[in-house]
């Protein structure tokens, strides 16, 4: 489904407006030398022009024009993350996680919590022809198990795509796994024992600390940076003080900050885990989405020794729906190959065919091109809301990448509290506090996803969101 021209103009018109090529109280140019300019109807100029009035972006002032509205260059300050010193803690947030994950794929509800790619890209038509074409013509049954890697095409698909983010892998030293969460399973229990200790940064992706707690391990949440990420220094003292056994990170686009780690910090921490031996599982499942042209470097193009275990899927890029991931094991290649036959000695063939050939394709690069630059419009979008209506010393992160920003609320403010009243007027949001193991340390924050388009019964979600901010502020 392609994108109207009036509202492709009005993006673009709205990022000039943002970059300040159009300032605060700056006339724009006339419906007329617009629709010239722009080899466009007068008709797709107006339908623009009201598009951001409806953003907040400009006004009409009668008999003069359209002029940019002072709230359209205000900016919001980043999260100031909480640091402490860390320490193990046992995972306690799971009914509240439950409930969170529940309401968020009931249709009775908008949901601003859920962390779902956008479902309005052309890509998903092509995947189901895809689906369609390899079972009148690709054998898939009656083969027996496959291989305990995974299919054999997939995986030399993903070799290729592995060199843009600066790792040489053969297709031999990957294995397939159930979605990336199952690849990061698969990562702890083969390396961790129970009881044993996993470093964490914090805030943390809530399903990474279930997975911690479900398999009896302690967390120990390492201070991070809403713009850099993890902090190496913080990392470094925890690690001289407690037995950590394995590191879990998110370096490039962060879940739920967005953060992205430097090339200089990727590099510290692999000579961190050199120093003291110890592996580093990089959950990259957001890598392909960053807004800016060159892919990241993910943390295992700087390691030589197999130390570091890259964990990804196609759940955030494609659709969650084809439970298809993958570990770039390194020097544990057979503890995780071993421990993915005792989990689950085959997976389904069909949907690993069909992803590996929507990746050989051009239209997947097109798909990813199209991808970044609507996820950082409705990036831009969602600061624009926040700023009209959220309260003032409201905070927000500014993600370079993927589809989630976290919001800081001002001190006096609850956001489990806003979480229950917003679902009261059917808006589901993620409360801060299930992205720690300590309940209380994030209860002034929530995660909003910015993936799905911005309808007016999304927009007015957020107004909701934000009256209900208000009230709750003293």
């Amino acid at each position: 489904m392609s994108t109207p021209i009036y509202k492709k103009l009005s993006e673009q018109l709205a990022d000039q407006i943002r970059q300040g090529i159009y300032k605060t109280s700056e006339k724009l140019p006339s419906v007329r030398n617009l629709a010239k300019q722009q080899g466009v109807s007068v008709s797709t100029v107006l339908m623009s022009y009201n598009t951001l009035e409806d953003w907040g972006l400009i006004e009409v002032k009668p008999k003069s024009g359209y002029y940019v509205k002072a709230l359209a260059n205000k900016t919001l300050a980043p999260p100031n993350i909480q640091q402490s010193t860390p320490s193990p803690n046992d995972v306690t947030t799971s009914q509240l996680v439950m409930a969170v994950m529940r309401d968020s794929s009931d249709p009775r509800y908008i949901s601003l919590g859920a962390a779902i790619p956008a479902n309005d890209f052309p890509i998903l038509h092509q995947i189901k022809k895809v689906f369609a074409q390899i079972v009148r013509s690709e054998k898939f049954l009656g083969i027996g198990y496959d291989s305990t890697k995974g299919c054999e095409s997939l995986r030399r698909q993903l070799a290729r795509r592995a060199v843009d983010s600066g790792i040489l892998v053969s297709p031999e030293n990957i294995v397939i796994t159930a979605g990336c969460q199952g690849a990061i399973g698969l990562c702890l229990r083969t390396l961790c024992q129970p009881g044993d200790i996993v470093a964490v940064e914090t805030p943390s992706y809530y399903g990474l600390l279930q997975l911690i707690e479900s398999l009896g391990l302690k967390a120990i949440e390492i201070p991070s940076d809403s713009v850099t990420g993890m902090s190496i220094e913080a990392l470094k003292l925890a690690l001289e003080q407690w037995p950590i056994k394995a590191i879990l990170s998110v370096p490039s686009f962060s879940n739920p900050v967005g953060a992205l780690m430097p090339d200089k910090n990727k590099q510290q921490l692999v000579e961190l885990i050199y120093e003291y031996n110890i592996p580093l599982i990089e959950d990259d499942i957001y890598g392909d989405l960053g807004y800016s042209e060159q892919r990241p470097k993910a943390v295992k193009a700087f390691d030589t020794k197999g130390q570091v275990l890259l964990c990804s899927s196609v759940s955030k890029v494609l659709e969650p729906q084809l439970g298809l991931g993958w570990v770039m094991p390194g020097k544990y290649l057979e503890q995780i190959e071993y421990e993915r036959f005792l989990s689950s000695s085959s997976h389904f063939r069909l949907p690993q065919l069909a992803v590996a050939e929507i990746l050989s394709r051009g239209s997947y690069d097109r798909h990813l091109r199209l991808a970044r630059e609507t996820y950082r419009q409705r990036r831009d979008r969602l600061s624009d809301l926040i700023c009209q209506y959220f309260p003032e010393n409201t905070r927000l992160s500014n993600p370079q990448g993927g589809f989630v920003s976290w919001l800081q609320l001002p001190d006096q403010t609850n956001a489990t509290q806003l979480y229950l009243q917003a679902k009261k007027q059917g808006v589901i949001i993620a409360p801060g506090e299930i992205f720690s193991s300590n309940p209380k340390k994030y209860r002034h924050s929530i995660r909003l996803s910015y993936a799905s388009e911005w309808t007016k019964d999304r927009e007015n979600a957020i107004r909701v969101l934000g009256k209900l901010a208000r009230e709750l502020t003293p």
